[in-house]
C-alpha cells in the first residue's frame, strides 16, 4: 500500500503515514467543525491563487488526480489538468526532462507561480508519479477561462522527493527535501536536521543541494520580492527560517508556531507569510505527535484541529487568522489562501476542500 506521510511528507521512495487515497466519503459535504467545503477532490495539498481572478490553482498528491481549478466565488472546483491541458516541451529551457507526463500515475504536490510577460505565468509542481520531478506549466489567463500546457520538467537528484517549490525572476528553482536518505521522522522530533533545501539554475544539469540550509523536516518555501532572502517552513521545529541567499550559512532571522506544524507557505496580498497545518496538541490523538516504530509518523490516521497564521517577514510575529476544533469530516491540513473575505484551506489526507468566512 502507498503510504502518506504527516505534514504531506514524502520519505525516500516511499510514502509513509496516512494512506494517499482519500479516507470513506461520509454521507454529505456538508459543514462541520467550523469549515464548509467543496467535496470530490483527493489530497489537495497546495493551493495558488492565479492573480487578478477568483480562481485558484489545487493540486492532487493522489496518482492520477491531477490539478483542478477552484472558483473561490461559486465555491465550485473544475479538473484542469489534464482535461484539455496541451504539451509544448520547450527543451531549450528543460533539456534534461525526459518528456511528457503519463497523467495517470503523475501526483502533484508543492505549487509554485510566477508571472511571465501579459497574463502568463509559469506554474512549477513538486510530483512524484513515474518520476521525482519539478513540473512546468504555462497558464494562459488572457482568456475568459485559463488554459494549462506542460512545457517541461527538472528531475531531482537520486529520485529525492521534493516537497514545496518556488521559482525566482531569472528562471531558478528551489525546492524543499523533508527527509534525506539515511534520516528519520523520530530525528526530526529530536530537534535534528533531516532535509534541506535544493537549487537549480538554468543551463545546469541538475539540481544541488544548498549547504547551509539543512533543517529538521523542510517544508514550505517561497522568497523576498528581491529573491535575495529564503523563507523554509520547519515542521519539526515549528518554525519559518529565513536564509540569505547568497550566504545561506547564517540564518537571518526566526518565526516561531506556538501551537501547530507549520506546512506550506505563501504570501498574502499585504506582504505577510500565511501558514497553515495541524495542531501539534491533540487530546484525542494522544497529545503531540511522535514518530512511529517504522521511522515514520502517524499524523494523518487521527483527526487534528486545523489552523493558519500569518507571520510578519520582518518581525516573525505570529498572527492567529484561524482555529478549528477536530473533525472526522477533514484532517491533513496544508495550506492557507485568503481570497475575498475567506481562508482556504488545502489538505494532503481529505477527500475536499475546506473554506471559512473571516468577514
Amino acid at each position: 500500500m502507498t503510504r502518506l506521510a504527516g505534514f504531506a511528507i514524502l520519505a525516500g521512495t516511499a510514502l509513509l503515514g496516512a494512506n494517499t487515497t482519500h479516507a470513506a466519503s461520509p454521507a454529505s459535504c456538508a459543514p462541520s467543525g467550523g469549515l464548509n467545503y467543496i467535496c470530490g477532490l483527493t489530497n489537495p495539498e497546495d493551493l495558488v491563487l492565479i492573480p487578478g481572478t477568483r480562481l485558484m490553482i489545487a493540486s492532487s498528491m493522489t496518482p492520477g488526480g491531477g490539478l483542478h481549478l477552484v472558483d473561490t466565488e461559486k465555491k465550485s472546483a473544475a479538473p484542469f489538468f489534464p482535461a484539455g491541458a496541451k504539451s509544448a516541451h520547450d527543451k531549450a529551457a528543460f533539456p534534461n526532462c525526459p518528456g511528457p507526463l503519463d497523467a495517470s500515475k503523475a501526483a502533484f504536490h508543492g505549487l509554485a507561480l510566477r508571472a511571465t510577460q501579459g497574463k502568463h505565468y509559469r506554474l512549477y509542481s513538486s510530483q512524484h508519479g513515474t518520476r521525482e520531478s519539478i513540473e512546468v506549466f504555462d497558464v494562459d489567463a488572457t482568456g475568459a477561462s485559463p488554459t494549462l500546457t506542460w512545457i517541461g520538467c527538472q528531475p531531482m537528484p537520486d529520485r529525492h522527493p521534493a516537497n514545496s517549490v518556488v521559482a525566482l525572476a531569472d528562471g531558478t528553482i528551489l525546492a524543499t527535501v523533508l527527509i534525506m536518505p539515511g534520516k528519520t521522522f523520530a530525528e526530526s522530533f529530536e530537534g535534528k536536521n533531516t532535509g534541506a533545501v535544493f537549487e537549480w539554475k538554468p543551463g545546469s544539469t541538475a539540481f544541488r543541494m544548498i549547504p547551509g540550509t539543512e533543517l529538521p523536516t523542510n517544508n514550505g518555501i517561497d522568497v523576498s520580492a528581491d529573491g535575495r532572502e529564503i523563507f523554509v517552513a520547519s515542521s519539526g521545529l515549528r518554525q519559518i527560517v529565513v536564509f540569505n541567499r547568497e550566504s545561506p550559512a547564517k540564518v537571518l532571522r526566526r518565526g516561531q508556531f506556538k501551537d501547530f506544524t507549520p506546512d506550506n507557505v505563501h504570501w498574502t496580498a499585504d506582504g505577510k507569510l500565511i501558514a497553515a497545518g495541524m495542531i501539534d496538541d491533540e487530546p484525542a490523538c494522544g497529545g503531540k505527535p511522535k514518530a512511529d516504530a517504522k521511522g515514520g509518523n502517524s499524523l494523518g490516521e487521527c483527526p487534528r484541529g486545523s489552523m493558519a497564521s500569518t507571520m510578519d517577514p520582518k518581525t516573525m510575529q505570529e498572527t492567529v487568522v484561524t482555529r478549528g476544533p477536530a473533525t472526522p469530516d477533514y484532517n491533513g491540513a496544508a495550506t492557507a489562501v485568503m481570497v475575498g473575505g475567506d481562508v482556504w484551506i488545502s489538505s494532503f489526507h481529505a477527500n475536499r476542500l475546506a473554506y471559512k468566512a473571516l468577514r
